[in-house]
């Protein structure tokens, strides 16, 4: 009865984490498109188009799940909405602080700026400059993403050689409370290391649900099917 339990409740965890899994990628897919978007903007400018031009002409290019979005502003464009308040809705649309900021410097520099192509230069770098150190933060901290695998791995060894070698020997031990405990115990790290290697190496705790899916499926496998 326990075991049904148990396998009802992480297999509802693996669903809702798999659903807030899927947002998140969503969101990642924005994050890296929207800066190919703004370079193509840039080159367009930088070439002497206009701002309005620039976006316009973008709006037949792949950028995943940004598309829809910058199809969505061209529209609003040709619509006759004007181009600071189409820029803010296609702001709001994307919903994501880091991308509505760089929109709010686009908008202001389209209105004040007296250079636009050296404001837009500015925001260009600033992007650069932004991938850069997260690609560099991301790199120096994946040693303790495999120190935290690796320890994940260190319990499930420990808890094997418990139950193969120890615990058998006690003789008149109740292994089938143990077997509850331990698998208990396994589930509840596989969540919390898996977020924790998130919030460790991305920053986000829903960057994590990924590392929880695996070790979900490693705890399960081993609790069912090799050890306990």
């Amino acid at each position: 009865m326990n075991d049904a339990i148990l396998l009802i409740l992480t297999l509802i965890i693996i669903i809702l984490l798999g659903y807030s899994y899927y947002n998140y990628m969503k969101r990642k897919d924005l994050l890296e498109n929207f800066p190919r978007f703004f370079q193509e903007i840039y080159n367009n400018c930088s070439s002497g188009m206009s701002l309005v031009k620039a976006v316009k002409n973008s709006k037949n290019a792949n950028y995943g799940s940004l598309s829809p979005a910058i199809k969505n502003l061209c529209l609003q464009i040709e619509w006759g909405v004007p181009f600071p308040q189409a820029l803010k809705k296609f702001g709001k649309k994307i919903n994501e602080p880091f991308i509505s900021r760089l929109i709010d410097l686009v908008n202001k520099a389209s209105e004040f700026s007296p250079n636009l192509g050296k404001s837009m230069d500015e925001i260009y770098n600033h992007i650069v400059l932004t991938n850069e150190i997260e690609s560099e933060r991301s790199a120096a901290l994946f040693p303790q993403l495999i120190s935290l695998y690796l320890i994940y791995f260190v319990l499930l060894a420990t808890v094997f050689v418990l139950f193969r070698f120890f615990i058998p020997s006690f003789g008149s031990v109740n292994v089938g409370f143990y077997q509850t405990i331990f698998s208990h115990l396994i589930i509840i790290e596989s969540i919390l290391s898996g977020l924790t290697i998130g919030k460790i190496s991305e920053g986000s705790f829903k960057a994590g649900l990924k590392h929880v899916l695996i070790l979900l499926f490693v705890g399960i496998f081993f609790i069912y099917f090799y050890s306990i």
